[in-house]
C-alpha cells in the first residue's frame, strides 16, 4: 500500500520525505529510483534535500585531512570523517549560494574517539559562521540528528573538528514549511543487506527516526543466503522507527547469468513474499522487461547487471503509470448535475494525464464515449 504516501502528497502542507535505499542498482543516475525521484520532483517540486548528493546539490567537499570512510560497523553507506582541525561540508553546484531551506542540520554519530566539533552556516554563499556547538564521544556508538531552524534563504552546512575523530553520515537541509518532494538517499554502490543489518540499531533507528520517511524506494540485487531473514529485520527496524512510511520494493530487471541460473527470479520472489507479508508496494520489472536479451537488443542495459539511463528511465516510467503516480495531484472528481430534461457531467482536465469517459450497461464492460486532449480544461457532457 502506499497510502500514507498519497494522502501526504495530496493532503500535507508540509514536505514529503522519499528516501532512495539500495546498492548499485538504485544508486545512479541511470537507476529506475533517480528517475523516479527525478519525476517526482518534476511534479511537486523540490523541498530540500539530505544525506547523499543529488545532482550535484549537496557536493561533499573535504579539507587534506577529512575524507569519506567506506561501509562499515558504524554506517552502511559512505560517510565523512573529520578528525581535530579538518573540515567537510556540502556545496551546490547548480546554485552556489547553497540550498533554499529553512531547516539546516547534520545527520552523525557518536562513539569512543569522537570529540566536540562544530556545525557552521554560510548564508547565499557568505561567511562561515558557527551555528552549533556538537559532542561527538559517547561509550557506546550512537546515531544523531540535530538542525537550526532558520528564516527562508539559500545555506551551505559545514563541519569543523575540534577535538577527536568524529563521523558525519550527511547533511539535511529542507524547506519546512513549504511542500514538495524532500529527497533522500541511503543508497551505495557494492553494498549488501548484511553490511546493512550489521550497523547496531543505536545509530541506524535514531537516524531513521529523524528522517521518518514518507516512502522508502528499495532495490537491491542481493545474495539469496539469508535474504529473507535481512529483510525481516529491515522490517523491524522500519517499523520500529518510522512506523508509517510506505515502502515500494523494486524487482530487479535480468542479468546475463540468468540464462544459466534463476537467481533473478529467486530474489524477486523473496521479496514480493516480504512485500506481501508487510503490505508494501511492489513493483516487478522482469515481468514488463521480459529477458536480458530483451533489455540488450533494446539499447538498455550497460553492463551484465545495470540498466542504462534509457532502461531507467523506461522502468521509472512504468511504474509511474502502473503504480499511479501519473494522477497524483492531478484533478480525479466528478460533478453529476440536472440539465433541463438532462444529466450534466463535469470534471477537470489537466497537463499530463489522459482523460477518457467510459459507459457501461452491465459494469464488468465498459466502453469509452470520449477521450478528452491533453490540456487543463474543464469538460462538461450531458446524458
Amino acid at each position: 500500500s502506499l497510502a500514507h504516501f498519497w494522502s501526504a502528497i495530496e493532503s500535507s502542507n508540509r514536505p514529503v520525505t522519499v528516501v532512495s535505499f539500495g546498492d548499485s542498482m538504485a544508486d545512479s543516475y541511470r537507476s529506475p529510483s533517480y528517475h523516479l525521484m527525478n519525476k517526482l520532483l518534476a511534479r511537486f517540486g523540490s523541498a530540500g534535500y539530505s544525506l547523499l548528493n543529488y545532482g550535484n546539490t549537496t557536493l561533499w567537499n573535504f579539507t587534506t585531512g577529512s575524507t569519506v570512510r567506506s561501509p562499515d560497523n558504524f554506517w552502511f553507506t559512505g560517510y565523512g570523517q573529520v578528525p581535530a582541525g579538518e573540515a567537510l561540508w556540502w556545496e551546490n553546484q547548480p546554485t552556489p549560494g547553497g540550498v533554499l531551506c529553512d531547516r539546516a542540520g547534520i545527520y552523525y554519530l557518536s562513539q569512543t574517539n569522537g570529540g566536540p566539533f562544530r556545525m557552521l552556516l554560510s548564508t547565499n554563499g557568505g561567511p562561515w559562521t558557527t551555528a552549533l556547538a556538537l559532542e561527538g564521544y559517547s561509550v557506546t556508538p550512537q546515531g544523531h540528528f540535530t538542525n537550526v531552524v532558520l528564516p527562508l534563504n539559500r545555506y551551505r552546512v559545514r563541519v569543523e573538528g575540534d577535538a577527536g575523530t568524529n563521523f558525519i553520515i550527511g547533511p539535511s537541509m529542507v524547506a519546512a514549511n513549504t511542500n514538495g518532494i524532500h529527497a533522500a538517499f541511503l543508497d551505495w554502490g557494492g553494498i549488501n543487506l548484511g553490511q546493512v543489518t550489521n550497523v547496531p540499531l543505536s545509530i541506524r533507528q535514531p537516524v531513521f527516526a529523524a528522517l521518518n520517511p514518507d516512502l522508502m524506494v528499495w532495490h537491491m540485487k542481493e545474495p539469496l543466503d539469508g535474504l529473507n531473514d535481512r529483510m525481516e529485520e529491515c522490517e523491524r527496524w522500519w517499523s520500529n522507527s518510522a512506523a508509517s512510511c510506505d515502502i515500494l520494493y523494486i524487482g530487479t530487471t535480468w542479468g546475463d547469468y540468468d540464462a544459466t541460473s534463476t537467481q533473478t527470479l529467486d530474489q524477486n520472489t523473496i521479496v514480493r513474499n516480504i512485500a506481501l507479508k508487510y503490505h508494501r508496494a511492489y513493483a516487478d520489472l522482469t515481468q514488463p522487461t521480459v529477458s536480458y536479451s530483451w533489455l540488450v537488443a533494446n539499447g538498455f542495459m550497460v553492463d551484465g547487471v545495470h540498466l542504462n539511463s534509457s532502461g531507467g528511465l523506461y522502468c521509472a516510467n512504468l511504474m509511474w503509470d502502473d503504480l499511479g503516480f501519473f494522477a497524483m495531484g492531478l484533478p480525479r472528481t466528478l460533478s453529476l448535475g440536472a440539465g433541463g430534461s438532462q444529466l450534466q457531467l463535469t470534471y477537470d482536465i489537466s497537463v499530463g494525464a489522459v482523460y477518457r469517459l467510459e459507459v457501461s450497461t452491465n459494469l464488468p464492460s465498459w466502453s469509452a464515449v470520449f477521450t478528452n486532449p491533453v490540456g487543463a480544461a474543464t469538460f462538461s457532457t450531458n446524458f
